[in-house]
């Protein structure tokens, strides 16, 4: 199996977080999403990969290290861009949102693509926020999509942000939204229920708790997410927040939390609950 880590959005809605740095190399615990994306995918027997590359491309590229293919796109195509791997799957492509850390069933989701039917297998996860668009099943079978309910609705099942194509059902997306080439086509895609880790890095409020949920799943938690490069003077006083790389919390500094991404460093100053960035000083919801 491979795989192909959708990475060109512009993730507007982490913004000012995301005019500095592209979500996917969002620090998640000091380490790039994007390069723990990877890690696990590769643990979990991928033999390769695909990213694609729009915004702050670069930092992406960087992010994602060695051992990967990319696809630079002069504007973004959408699931369209899952196409250009084509030439190169000889059976199955597992599709990964580049926004978001999980961590797929890839033995789960292959058992069940094997049926002779099975166009691919959709990994779905239960929501009871209302706050994410409906996956609409049958029989374990996808049949569409609806649009998000709102609060107080009964729990239904969304999109995890992960797919496995098998190789005919990628030659059909031809639509921005694969959703719409599945039901046009009328592939059948089954669907994977997954109650692991899933952690939305989709807003600066929600990647400041997924650092904290991620931190707490690996093991005894740190006071704060450091990557490398950040630094704390002994001076200074920070509690429950994630520095990024050259972010520096100088003498007389009280910080908490907060996300400091990077700039010039901060001495005798107080901040909480903000993000301190070279862009300036911003609430964190």
């Amino acid at each position: 199996m491979m795989f192909f880590v959708l990475a060109g959005g512009y993730g507007r809605r982490a913004e000012p977080l995301s005019l500095l740095k592209p979500k996917p190399a969002f620090p998640l615990g000091g380490v790039p999403l994007i390069a723990r994306l990877i890690a696990q995918l590769r643990l979990q027997g991928c033999a390769g990969g695909f990213v694609n590359l729009h915004h702050l491309a670069g930092q992406v590229a960087a992010a994602a290290g060695d051992g990967v293919r990319f696809f630079t796109e002069e504007e973004l195509s959408g699931s369209r861009v899952l196409a250009r791997a084509l030439p190169f799957v000889e059976d199955e492509l597992l599709a990964v949102n580049g926004d978001t850390y999980l961590e797929p069933p890839l033995a789960e989701m292959a058992r069940l693509a094997q049926a002779a039917e099975a166009d691919g297998v959709l990994l779905a996860r239960r929501d009871g926020s209302g706050a994410y668009a409906r996956l609409l099943c049958e029989g374990g079978r996808f049949l569409g999509t609806a649009p998000a309910p709102g609060a107080g609705a009964e729990p239904g099942l969304m999109y995890a942000g992960a797919a496995l194509f098998k190789r005919r059902a990628l030659a059909q997306v031809d639509e921005i939204n694969f959703f719409d080439s599945l039901r046009r086509h009328r592939l059948h895609f089954r669907v994977a229920v997954y109650d692991g880790i899933w952690l939305d890095m989709g807003t600066p409020a929600g990647y400041f708790q997924a650092n904290w949920d991620y931190m707490a799943r690996r093991g005894p938690q740190a006071e704060n997410a450091l990557s490398p490069g950040a630094r704390i003077d002994p001076r200074a006083r920070v509690r429950r927040s994630i520095l990024w790389e050259g972010a520096h919390a100088g003498a007389g500094a009280e910080i908490d939390s907060c996300i400091l991404a990077g700039g010039p460093a901060l001495e005798n100053v107080r901040h909480q609950r903000s993000i301190v960035s070279p862009l300036g000083v911003f609430p964190l919801p």
